[in-house]
């Protein structure tokens, strides 16, 4: 539902993610660069790795060596080319993921607690140096003093006083209107090539933090929330799935969280995000968005896609999505505007590609969206496909 929950897949993908997306769309504000062109398509897949709790996140080292994050059992794995499976990190009781890897340094998020959690609120980047654990910034204390998405307007927009009377009670919180909590869940994260910057797309928080390793300090680029107009349409895609608002909502916007999924760099200098909106959810809000580091400024690049919380770039500009409860992985190809599949794959949770391969962790989570769907089981994967490329 809303990405202030505590784990992101019953909080941001719980609601209205079943049927099945249409096609994607884009912005004619942003082109992805081409670089050498052509087309790519799927190659031969193997599974290097199987029985992984949670993989929510992939990054790829030195020596074609993989570093999975099993999310919810706390660990960090490593498997090489001989497909040796290592514990990196262990760390019970702790989400780890956030996984990015630049010049042998492994960059990574833990995160635990938050709204109706006993346990404490944890929320920090850090960074293996030659294996050793170094603490990079505090996200938890600094969201905690700030709160910086609390002054967003969230929920129903304009909604007259007797239509709120209407509303199922156990959605007011997010159906009213609102400011985000203070609560940060650190998802994915993507170095400069130099590793002075480290930027941090937060679900929780709703921002991107950049965190300057050298001048150790931290700023947050707050995300705008995603103005959705209500039509019969969604009502009715929600009435099906058991959420029954009022007729009165119908023509109002609601203003869904942004909930950003994952980062990386891309081939023009600027950063590319993942974004999944909260509650009520269309299935396919999610959407893809630049991010320029220097100025700030955030523009839309693809919408339309379903539950998207990874992607990856190859070295010509080709752009590609894990499209979580969509079962597939699609491509932007260079130089155009439009996603389209490009590979069936059962629950993808994160891409990343080397050299002529892209890796993605399947069977991320269980079959329902929803606290069902909570990866506690060993049923995760880790596969490579090779890309094989033609001229245009």
């Amino acid at each position: 539902m809303q990405g202030k929950n505590t784990p992101i897949v019953a909080a941001a993908l719980a609601v209205a993610l079943l049927s099945t997306a249409g096609a994607a769309t884009a912005s004619p504000t942003v082109t992805i660069s081409a670089h050498r062109g052509g087309t790519v398509t799927a190659g031969d897949t193997t599974e290097l790795a199987t029985g992984l709790v949670s993989p929510l996140r992939v990054g790829m080292g030195r020596d074609n060596t993989a570093y999975v994050s099993q999310n919810f059992a706390g660990r960090l794995t490593s498997v090489d080319r001989s497909r040796t499976v290592a514990t990196v990190l262990d760390r019970p009781g702790i989400e780890i993921g956030s996984v990015s890897i630049t010049k042998g340094d492994v960059y990574y998020t833990e995160s635990a607690g938050g709204p109706g959690s006993p346990d404490p609120v944890v929320a920090k980047v850090s960074v293996l140096e030659d294996g050793e654990p170094r603490v990079l910034a505090d996200l938890a204390a600094l969201e905690t003093e700030n709160n910086y998405d609390a002054d967003n307007e969230y929920g129903f927009q304009d909604l007259p006083e007797e239509c709120a009377a209407q509303l199922p009670q156990d959605l007011l919180p997010f159906l009213l209107p609102h400011g985000g909590d203070a609560y940060s869940h650190p998802y994915a994260t993507a170095a400069s090539h130099s590793g002075r910057h480290v930027y941090v797309a937060d679900a929780g928080a709703n921002v991107i933090w950049t965190v300057d390793t050298r001048r150790e300090t931290v700023d947050a680029t707050v995300l705008e929330p995603v103005a959705t107009p209500v039509t019969q349409e969604l009502l009715t895609s929600l009435k099906g799935q058991g959420i029954a608002l009022p007729d009165c909502v119908l023509g109002l916007t609601f203003n869904s969280e942004p909930v950003p999924t994952d980062i990386e760099s891309g081939p023009d200098g600027l950063l590319y995000l993942t974004s999944l909106p909260g509650v009520p959810e269309d299935p396919t809000l999610g959407s893809v968005r630049s991010f320029d580091p220097r100025s700030g400024d955030v523009e839309l690049v693809v919408s339309g896609l379903t539950s998207p919380t990874g992607l990856a770039f190859d070295r010509r500009g080709n752009l590609f999505v894990a499209e979580l409860f969509a079962d597939r992985i699609s491509v932007i190809a260079a130089g155009t505007e439009e996603a389209v599949p490009f590979r069936e794959v059962t629950r993808p949770a994160d891409v990343e590609v080397d050299g002529k391969y892209l890796y993605a962790t399947t069977n991320a989570v269980a079959g329902n969206p929803g606290p069902e769907a909570l990866p506690t089981q060993p049923q995760g994967t880790l596969e490579r496909t090779r890309l094989n490329y033609g001229r245009r």
